[in-house]
């Protein structure tokens, strides 16, 4: 966990995607999603508070209409469907999408994709984010297509995990997967890693230039991505 929530210091992403997979491997995935959402509500709160002045809310409008319909079936299919395709597919887009980054990461930022490439990335998104709380790789895959400031873009990946984990929070509490004590109890557990790992992460991202923010940014997506095909094809 604090490991995962350095990594969201730096970036404002990648705390589920990298801790879901080895969260796993001790408790059910029905007990993983429920307390990610109830720490990266807290993570989210306390980095909000301190960048929202950075963020582009006018991204967010764009994404979350489309996020809200795909969240809707990621947690019917959380409840229903077998999730080792779908974990695979995710892979492939995280490290995909992470050598995409690093290899274009010194290369001048080009015009931003047009807007209505959130309907796909914001569906999409919505899907993983309810189904394993590991939406980040793909909403920041389209910031990253649409801001250029390294700043902006983590301050706007924060807000964007603060509102759709708490839309996740309000689907979960409807079908009764957050209100248990192992949960509850494992998360408050966990809290202490998650903090000290924000404001390490948070101190180290201060002294990060654009080509090392990218640099970074990539090198999450391609890990998170691979680690997540080792475990589904092990």
């Amino acid at each position: 966990m604090f490991g995962a929530y350095f990594i969201f210091g730096v970036s404002g992403f990648g705390s589920s995607i990298i801790a879901v997979p080895l969260l796993v491997q001790l408790y059910p995935l029905k007990t993983v999603v429920p307390i990610m959402v109830i720490i990266d509500i807290c993570a989210s709160l306390y980095m909000g508070k301190k960048f929202s002045a950075d963020a582009n809310f006018k991204e967010l409008k764009w994404l979350f209409p489309f996020s809200l319909v795909g969240m809707v079936l990621g947690v019917t299919l959380l409840v229903q469907a077998p999730s080792n395709p779908l974990l695979v597919i995710l892979g492939c887009f995280a490290a995909l999408n992470g050598a995409r980054v690093l290899w274009q990461r010194n290369i001048k930022p080009k015009d931003p994709i047009n807007k209505w490439w959130a309907a796909p990335f914001g569906f999409f998104g919505g899907i993983f984010t309810a189904l394993f709380a590991t939406g980040g790789p793909i909403y920041a895959s389209y910031l990253d297509l649409r801001i250029n400031d390294p700043r902006v873009l983590r301050a706007t990946m924060t807000f964007a995990i603060l509102a759709l984990t708490f839309l996740r929070l309000c689907l979960m509490l409807v079908i009764g997967l957050i209100l248990s004590w192992p949960v509850l109890g494992l998360a408050i557990c966990l809290m202490p890693a998650t903090f000290v790992g924000i404001l390490v992460g948070t101190h180290v991202h201060a002294k990060l230039s654009n080509a090392a923010m990218r640099m970074a940014y990539g090198s999450i997506l391609l890990f998170s991505g691979t680690m997540l095909l080792v475990r589904q094809f092990s």
